[in-house]
């Protein structure tokens, strides 16, 4: 089995697993952004709508301490999602830009898709 999906899907659920600090490499949180990652005006929201908010806690923490990302949580219909803030989206763009494809590098943006860096 791939072991990627084992540090995400366990007994057929969402999950996020501590071993996740060693896999989350700039290309993977780059691909994290791109599928599930929305611009706002206040940063960048992870949309993390399918794993409880222990699994998004874990997340934030893994986040802050490998990339010295500043994140909160927000509720969308009462499930949790990750927002990091504008203060770190320099230091974001810095870690996953060689790794956006041009379709998403509007996510990177602030506020709405014709927003330029």
């Amino acid at each position: 089995m791939n072991v990627l999906y084992t540090l995400f899907i366990q007994d057929s659920k969402k999950v996020i697993k501590e071993e996740l600090f060693n896999f989350l490499s700039p290309v993977a949180l780059a691909f994290l952004i791109m599928s599930d990652g929305v611009s706002t005006q206040y940063g960048l929201t992870i949309c993390t709508d399918g794993y409880t908010l222990k699994d998004v806690v874990l997340l934030i923490n893994i986040l802050n301490i490998r990339y010295d990302l500043d994140c909160t949580i927000h509720y969308s219909r009462g499930l949790p999602r990750i927002n990091i803030k504008a203060n770190s989206m320099d230091k974001l763009r810095k870690i996953v830009n060689p790794h956006i494809i041009s379709f998403s590098a509007y996510k990177l943006r602030k506020g709405k898709r014709n927003v330029n860096f």
